[in-house]
C-alpha cells in the first residue's frame, strides 16, 4: 500500500481535529475549573469569605488553559501550507516546505475517521490530520484496514 496526497491544510478542518483529539483534556480541565469555582462560591456562602485563589484557580482552569491548549496545538498543525503525506506500510508522513515528518505504524497509538479527514493518534499526545478530500472511500477502506490489521484501534466518526 502506497497512498500519496497532497493538499492544502484547511484551518477548519485543523481545528475540528484539534477540538477532537484533546477533548478528554479539555473537559477535564474545565471540570476542575468548575469544582474550584464551585468551592468558592461554598466557601463564600459558609464563612463569608471570598477566596480569590479559588475565583483565579477556577478561571484559569476553566478557561485560559483549554484556550491556550486548543490554540497552541491548531497553531502547532500548521494551516494553509501545502502538505505532502503518505501513507505506505512503514507508517504515516507528512512533509511541507519547511520540514519532512515521518513516524512508523508502532508510533501510532490510534486512526480516527472523522469528517474529511483521518486524525491519526500518536504517542505522546501528538496528533497528525490527514485530509481525505483526494482519497476514495476505497482507499480511505485500505488505510483505516492496514492500521486495524496492526493492532491499532480504529473508530469511523464520519457518516
Amino acid at each position: 500500500m502506497q497512498i500519496q496526497i497532497t493538499a492544502v491544510s484547511d484551518p477548519a478542518l485543523i481545528a475540528a481535529a484539534t477540538r477532537h483529539g484533546l477533548r478528554r483534556p479539555v473537559l477535564a480541565a474545565r471540570l476542575a475549573g468548575w469544582a474550584f469555582l464551585l468551592v468558592a462560591v461554598l466557601l463564600l456562602g459558609i464563612t463569608g469569605d471570598l477566596s480569590p485563589g479559588l475565583l483565579a484557580g477556577g478561571a484559569a482552569l476553566g478557561v485560559i488553559v483549554p484556550v491556550v491548549l486548543l490554540n497552541h496545538t491548531a497553531r502547532g498543525l500548521r494551516a494553509g501550507r501545502v502538505t505532502t503525506y503518505e501513507i505506505s506500510e512503514g507508517g504515516v508522513a507528512s512533509s511541507d516546505a519547511d520540514a519532512r515528518h515521518a513516524y512508523a505504524w508502532r508510533a501510532v497509538r490510534s486512526v480516527e475517521h472523522l469528517s474529511g479527514q483521518l486524525l491519526f493518534r500518536l504517542r505522546g499526545a501528538r496528533l497528525l490530520p490527514v485530509p481525505t478530500a483526494g482519497l476514495s472511500p476505497a482507499q480511505i477502506e485500505q488505510v483505516l484496514g492496514a492500521a486495524s490489521a496492526r493492532g491499532l484501534h480504529v473508530r469511523r466518526f464520519a457518516s
